[in-house]
């Protein structure tokens, strides 16, 4: 049988409360009970004590003992009643030397009274002296008769007031849950609207408590669900954008040649195999992503000299700088030092390749570019900065979009497939680093590249 988390919580706190109440109520019998029994005790001491003073009164009249018994049952007829747990009261009266006098405990008048007997028995003075002993057997005389009936009202009435605690508990253990479960309730129908793909639904709960707390999770689960959601579409609706104009071009060119509207020669052919390198690095770029974000991307991390990598990098982009008289500059700080770290050299030159050409692209032809490498504290940063125009400051925040281009990187031929600066950062992050985008004070733009330093 299953159970709702209200049953539960309904049944857990009945639990508490019945084990709880009950326990106060056995522990308020119980103590209730010894307080009568307290009652009862002293009530009867105080008729013993009674007693000892007619007994005081009558020898110090009488001076002697003789003819106390008559004495003594008329007093215990008139005053003396059974005890706590219904027996009556057994009294043995002895003279000074404990030879018995009286006694309607079955004591043998005349015999001497010894053992244990005798020092519980209370003292009977006249004239400064002792002069004999009472011995009460069964503890004390009872209070009046109707203690019992007393008794059992008090009984009653403490199980009725348990009884109306538990039912009240019970009640309010029901309004509690639901009061408490409600909102519960909400972020339960929430999430399965959410589930259903709904990702603009929302709860709306206040308060600083852990239900609270949940909500508000709960909306920003929702929120990157909906982010999300929207790179996907984005994402989807530009590489349809970006693989349709080269597909494009690439079918017309060649049905142009084939319908031999256009000529077969080298330049057409080399048109139709420019869009197909395009969309080869397009699709590449575009499976690359997708296995960062899946974090399928593999690793190789070895102990490397960076300064080696840095310069094995940009002696690639040495033909291509010279025919556009760009100068590439290197500069490692502290000069003359190998930096040696932990990191994945391929996918260090993958991020470096990247920004050395889109500096290339965006520079001032016959200009500089200078490549430093410094450390900061724990980490190693490599900068790129060309004296270009800058980054526009709109495009600032969306460098690392994906398919982002500004205005002056709107054609293919100067913006590449626009993942490049996104690539280059997911890879930086895989690599427990960061890449960062700025306007350089000196003018153009910088980007930097941060890496751990792990020493050998």
């Amino acid at each position: 049988m299953k159970f709702s988390l209200q049953q539960k919580m309904i049944l857990a706190f009945s639990v508490v409360v019945i084990v709880s109440i009950g326990g106060v109520v056995i522990f308020a019998n119980l103590d209730s009970q010894r307080q009568v029994n307290r009652y009862l005790t002293r009530g009867g001491q105080y008729g013993v004590m009674g007693l000892v003073e007619a007994l005081e009164d009558y020898y110090e009249y009488k001076g002697t003992w003789s003819m106390v018994g008559e004495v003594a049952d008329a007093y215990s007829q008139r005053h003396g009643r059974k005890n706590a747990h219904g027996k009556a009261s057994e009294l043995t009266l002895t003279d000074q030397n404990h030879v018995i006098v009286w006694s309607n405990a079955g004591q043998v008048k005349g015999e001497k009274l010894t053992g244990e007997m005798t020092s519980r028995s209370l003292e009977i003075h006249s004239g400064g002296q002792t002069v004999g002993y009472l011995v009460v057997e069964n503890g004390v005389l009872q209070a009046p008769d109707d203690i019992a009936p007393f008794v059992n009202r008090l009984r009653r009435a403490i199980f009725l007031a348990g009884g109306f605690g538990i039912l009240l508990a019970i009640g309010l253990a029901v309004l509690v849950s639901k009061y408490l479960l409600e909102p519960i309730k909400v972020i339960t129908s929430a999430s399965t609207q959410l589930s259903t793909g709904d990702f603009s639904t929302r709860v709306d709960i206040k308060g600083n408590d852990e239900i609270a707390m949940l909500a508000k999770t709960f909306n920003q689960l929702a929120r990157n669900l909906e982010l999300a959601e929207e790179r996907k579409q984005s994402l989807t609706a530009d590489a349809a954008h970006e693989l349709r104009t080269p597909i494009a071009v690439q079918k017309a060119q060649l049905e142009g040649m084939l319908d031999g509207v256009l000529p077969l020669t080298q330049k057409n052919v080399l048109i139709a195999l420019q869009q197909t390198n395009f969309l080869s690095r397009l699709v590449e770029d575009l499976r690359l992503l997708a296995m960062a974000d899946a974090g399928e991307v593999r690793l190789e991390m070895r102990i490397l000299n960076i300064v080696n990598l840095v310069q094995q990098v940009v002696a690639g982009f040495q033909a291509q700088a010279a025919l556009e008289g760009t100068n590439l500059v290197t500069v490692f700080r502290p000069d003359g030092e190998e930096l040696w770290i932990h990191t994945d050299a391929d996918r260090v030159s993958q991020i470096l390749q990247n920004l050395i050409s889109n500096a290339l692209r965006y520079g001032q032809k016959g200009g500089r570019i200078l490549i430093s490498t410094r450390k900061e504290s724990a980490k190693l940063v490599i900068s790129v900065q060309d004296d270009g125009s800058g980054i526009p400051t709109t495009a600032l925040p969306h460098l690392f979009e994906r398919f982002y281009r500004h205005e002056r990187a709107r054609t293919r031929e100067n913006g590449g497939s626009g993942l490049g600066l996104a690539i280059s950062k997911k890879l930086a992050l895989l690599l427990g680093g960061d890449l960062s985008g700025a306007n350089s004070p000196e003018g153009g733009a910088v980007f930097s590249l941060e890496l751990p330093i792990r020493n050998t």
